[in-house]
């Protein structure tokens, strides 16, 4: 079974809008869970849509980080 999008926590300490703002400096829309309502906090949301060239280069941004 398979998704469009991935919740992903964000590491202790930070805010899912925190970890967010950079990457979006970056060129990689990754919404805040906050965004989705108050049980989204502390995760953001990846989604698995976009073509695979894409998804790679923003895995290097959030593995970069």
């Amino acid at each position: 079974r398979a998704g469009t999008y991935l919740w992903v926590e964000v590491p202790a300490g930070e805010t899912s809008e925190g970890l967010a703002s950079p990457v979006l400096e970056r060129g990689v829309v990754l919404p805040p869970g906050s965004y989705f309502g108050p049980s989204g906090e502390g995760y953001v949301r990846i989604a698995l849509t976009p073509p695979l060239d894409e998804c790679r280069r923003a895995a290097a941004v959030l593995e970069s980080l």
